[in-house]
């Protein structure tokens, strides 16, 4: 937890970069809007409030789920829990400037952290998702912060992270153990537990040091980026033999891995973004190459397996 507040107050410290409305790259809001707006869902989630849940009862854990399990979690242009048919305009202003309202926002961070040492399972209403603990709310706040520092610039946002997840959900519901391969020798076990290892070795956790040339890796890296299907277009065809037996004794085992190992790149890659690693055809690769391998590597193997990419 503690590793989560240090994070919460570093992006609290970011917000002094919003400045300026021309910072913003999407929305309607004002950098005081969204310092009031942060500032109010911090209060309020500190204070314990109840309240109505927007979502169906079956519905609501699920997007629990998929929010606090994904890396970008906020749409752009979100609307707030009851607000989804009212026109799209900044709210009037609580405050009368800029340093009132920083000096609420501030008072509210506070309150929150010191609610959060004394009674970390209070709980609060979540207009989509529940009731959350504060420990969970901490998690919120700090993606719902890290979602306004990038609207207005001051985080980058690499869209192939959101593309990821969205392949990686989408191969989780429809692989199941039986679904047969249009090609190659893997089953679908198999190559879940594949995908998994791919990511790993991206993190250089795997030792597989690139045996080519450095005009090979600049050939075929220049394939890669035009080619929509690099497997199947570019890169030649190698025989490694049978695949390995399944670590995990059911597919789902294996997904849950895939999953994890997913979380455990995105973790790794935060803290190593200058990380350099080898792939088999390509060299040395940096985090956003490696990403664009991922994101490609994924579409291949879905295609395999007769998906819709």
């Amino acid at each position: 937890m503690q590793t989560s507040v240090q994070k919460l107050r570093e992006r609290v410290q970011l917000l002094d970069q919003i400045v300026s409305e021309e910072q913003r790259l999407w929305g309607v809001m004002s950098p005081q809007n969204v310092i009031e707006h942060l500032g109010g869902a911090i209060l309020s989630s500190a204070k314990g409030r109840k309240g109505k849940v927007m979502l169906p009862p079956d519905v609501a854990p699920k997007a629990k789920a998929r929010f606090f399990n994904s890396y970008y979690p906020f749409p752009r242009n979100v609307k707030m829990p009851g607000t989804q048919n009212l026109p799209t305009e900044a709210p009037p202003l609580r405050f009368s400037s800029m340093a009132e309202a920083r000096e609420k926002f501030d008072g509210a961070v506070q309150f929150f952290l010191k609610q959060l040492e004394v009674q970390p399972e209070q709980t609060s209403t979540h207009g989509y998702f529940g009731d959350l603990t504060m420990t969970e709310w901490l998690q919120f706040h700090v993606k719902h912060l890290e979602h306004h520092l990038q609207q207005f610039g001051v985080l980058p946002v690499d869209e192939k992270i959101p593309t990821l997840e969205k392949l990686l959900y989408k191969l989780g519901q429809h692989i199941q153990v039986d679904t047969p391969a249009l090609w190659g020798k893997m089953n679908a076990h198999q190559m879940v537990e594949h995908l998994s290892l791919v990511f790993v070795l991206s993190m250089g956790k795997i030792k597989f040091p690139y045996q080519g040339t450095e005009a090979d890796a600049k050939r075929f890296w220049e394939g890669f980026v035009e080619s929509e299907n690099p497997w199947k277009e570019v890169f030649p065809s190698s025989d490694l033999g049978e695949p390995r037996p399944p670590r995990k004794d059911t597919i789902e085992e294996s997904k849950l891995l895939l999953q994890k190992s997913f979380r455990d790149y995105l973790v790794y890659c935060e803290a190593n973004p200058n990380a350099v690693h080898p792939q088999y055809f390509l060299g040395n690769l940096t985090v956003d190459q490696w990403r664009q391998v991922h994101v490609k590597h994924l579409r291949h193997h879905m295609r395999q397996f007769g998906m819709e990419v």
